[in-house]
Protein backbone atom coordinates (compact mmCIF):
# COMPACT_ATOMS: atom_id res chain seq x y z
CA UNK A 1 0.00 0.00 0.00
CA UNK A 2 1.36 3.41 -1.00
CA UNK A 3 1.52 6.21 1.53
CA UNK A 4 0.38 9.70 0.54
CA UNK A 5 1.97 11.39 3.54
CA UNK A 6 5.01 13.61 3.18
CA UNK A 7 7.33 15.33 5.60
CA UNK A 8 5.55 18.64 4.95
CA UNK A 9 2.02 17.80 6.02
CA UNK A 10 -0.87 20.19 5.61
CA UNK A 11 0.53 22.42 2.85
CA UNK A 12 -1.83 21.05 0.21
CA UNK A 13 -4.81 20.57 2.48
CA UNK A 14 -8.06 22.45 1.99
CA UNK A 15 -9.16 23.17 5.53
CA UNK A 16 -12.13 25.16 6.69
CA UNK A 17 -10.08 28.34 7.14
CA UNK A 18 -9.23 28.30 3.40
CA UNK A 19 -12.92 28.37 2.39
CA UNK A 20 -15.47 31.10 2.05
CA UNK A 21 -18.06 29.66 4.40
CA UNK A 22 -21.14 31.85 4.38
CA UNK A 23 -23.09 34.34 2.31
CA UNK A 24 -21.40 37.28 4.09
CA UNK A 25 -17.99 36.10 2.84
CA UNK A 26 -19.30 35.69 -0.72
CA UNK A 27 -21.08 39.06 -0.61
CA UNK A 28 -17.83 40.77 0.42
CA UNK A 29 -16.13 39.42 -2.69
CA UNK A 30 -19.06 40.11 -5.04
CA UNK A 31 -19.45 43.69 -3.76
CA UNK A 32 -15.75 44.57 -3.79
CA UNK A 33 -14.21 42.78 -6.76
CA UNK A 34 -10.68 44.05 -7.34
CA UNK A 35 -9.58 41.48 -9.91
CA UNK A 36 -11.71 39.68 -12.47
CA UNK A 37 -10.57 36.94 -14.83
CA UNK A 38 -12.86 34.95 -17.07
CA UNK A 39 -13.33 32.92 -20.17
CA UNK A 40 -16.02 30.67 -21.63
CA UNK A 41 -15.80 28.17 -18.78
CA UNK A 42 -15.13 30.11 -15.57
CA UNK A 43 -15.20 33.57 -14.05
CA UNK A 44 -12.77 34.28 -11.21
CA UNK A 45 -13.64 37.18 -8.89
CA UNK A 46 -10.98 38.16 -6.38
CA UNK A 47 -10.17 40.76 -3.76
CA UNK A 48 -7.43 41.20 -1.18
CA UNK A 49 -8.20 40.19 2.37
CA UNK A 50 -6.64 41.09 5.71
CA UNK A 51 -6.29 37.47 6.81
CA UNK A 52 -3.04 35.55 6.71
CA UNK A 53 -4.37 33.08 4.15
CA UNK A 54 -6.11 32.98 0.79
CA UNK A 55 -9.64 31.60 0.68
CA UNK A 56 -11.78 30.04 -2.05
CA UNK A 57 -15.48 29.99 -2.80
CA UNK A 58 -17.08 27.97 -5.59
CA UNK A 59 -20.41 28.62 -7.30
CA UNK A 60 -21.73 25.88 -9.58
CA UNK A 61 -25.36 26.48 -10.56
CA UNK A 62 -27.57 23.42 -10.86
CA UNK A 63 -29.16 25.20 -13.83
CA UNK A 64 -25.80 25.21 -15.67
CA UNK A 65 -24.52 21.77 -14.62
CA UNK A 66 -27.59 19.58 -14.00
CA UNK A 67 -25.74 16.41 -13.02
CA UNK A 68 -24.58 16.29 -9.39
CA UNK A 69 -21.74 13.98 -10.41
CA UNK A 70 -20.41 16.57 -12.87
CA UNK A 71 -20.90 19.45 -10.42
CA UNK A 72 -18.89 17.60 -7.80
CA UNK A 73 -16.17 16.65 -10.31
CA UNK A 74 -15.77 20.31 -11.28
CA UNK A 75 -15.70 21.44 -7.63
CA UNK A 76 -13.04 18.84 -6.79
CA UNK A 77 -10.93 20.01 -9.74
CA UNK A 78 -11.26 23.66 -8.66
CA UNK A 79 -10.30 22.85 -5.06
CA UNK A 80 -7.29 20.83 -6.20
CA UNK A 81 -6.13 23.59 -8.55
CA UNK A 82 -6.53 26.14 -5.73
CA UNK A 83 -4.41 24.05 -3.36
CA UNK A 84 -1.63 23.82 -5.92
CA UNK A 85 -1.99 27.45 -6.97
CA UNK A 86 -1.91 28.65 -3.37
CA UNK A 87 1.62 27.37 -2.88
CA UNK A 88 2.96 27.99 -6.39
CA UNK A 89 1.55 31.42 -7.19
CA UNK A 90 4.77 33.26 -6.43
CA UNK A 91 7.07 30.72 -8.01
CA UNK A 92 6.02 31.51 -11.64
CA UNK A 93 5.50 27.83 -12.24
CA UNK A 94 2.92 25.24 -11.43
CA UNK A 95 5.38 23.08 -9.53
CA UNK A 96 4.85 22.93 -5.80
CA UNK A 97 7.62 24.48 -3.70
CA UNK A 98 5.72 24.99 -0.48
CA UNK A 99 8.28 26.61 1.81
CA UNK A 100 9.49 29.31 -0.61
CA UNK A 101 6.02 30.23 -1.82
CA UNK A 102 4.40 30.42 1.59
CA UNK A 103 7.27 32.55 2.90
CA UNK A 104 6.93 34.88 -0.12
CA UNK A 105 3.18 35.22 0.48
CA UNK A 106 3.85 36.10 4.11
CA UNK A 107 6.46 38.68 3.11
CA UNK A 108 4.24 40.39 0.55
CA UNK A 109 1.07 40.09 2.63
CA UNK A 110 -0.70 39.05 -0.58
CA UNK A 111 -3.76 37.06 0.41
CA UNK A 112 -6.99 36.96 -1.57
CA UNK A 113 -10.58 35.81 -1.32
CA UNK A 114 -11.51 34.30 -4.66
CA UNK A 115 -14.89 33.11 -5.93
CA UNK A 116 -14.96 30.84 -8.98
CA UNK A 117 -18.19 30.96 -10.97
CA UNK A 118 -18.64 27.94 -13.21
CA UNK A 119 -20.33 28.42 -16.58
CA UNK A 120 -22.38 25.82 -18.44
CA UNK A 121 -19.66 25.12 -21.04
CA UNK A 122 -17.37 23.77 -18.29
CA UNK A 123 -19.49 20.60 -18.40
CA UNK A 124 -18.03 19.85 -21.85
CA UNK A 125 -14.41 19.69 -20.66
CA UNK A 126 -12.59 16.43 -20.06
CA UNK A 127 -10.66 16.03 -16.80
CA UNK A 128 -7.37 16.94 -18.48
CA UNK A 129 -8.87 19.97 -20.26
CA UNK A 130 -10.50 21.05 -17.00
CA UNK A 131 -7.18 20.90 -15.15
CA UNK A 132 -5.35 22.81 -17.90
CA UNK A 133 -8.06 25.47 -18.17
CA UNK A 134 -8.03 26.06 -14.41
CA UNK A 135 -4.24 26.27 -14.43
CA UNK A 136 -4.36 28.93 -17.18
CA UNK A 137 -7.00 30.96 -15.37
CA UNK A 138 -5.11 30.90 -12.04
CA UNK A 139 -1.94 32.06 -13.82
CA UNK A 140 -3.77 34.93 -15.56
CA UNK A 141 -5.41 35.97 -12.29
CA UNK A 142 -2.05 35.87 -10.47
CA UNK A 143 -0.51 38.16 -13.10
CA UNK A 144 -3.31 40.67 -12.56
CA UNK A 145 -2.90 40.48 -8.78
CA UNK A 146 0.86 41.14 -8.86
Amino acid sequence: MLSTQTNKTGHLSFKKNHRLLNSKNYKTVFDGVEYKQGNGYFTFLSRKNQLRRSRLGIVVAKKHIPSAVNRNKIKRAIRESFRHHRVSAYNNSYEVNTDDCLIEQERLKMFFDTVVLVKAKANLLSNIELKEELKKQWMKLTKKQN
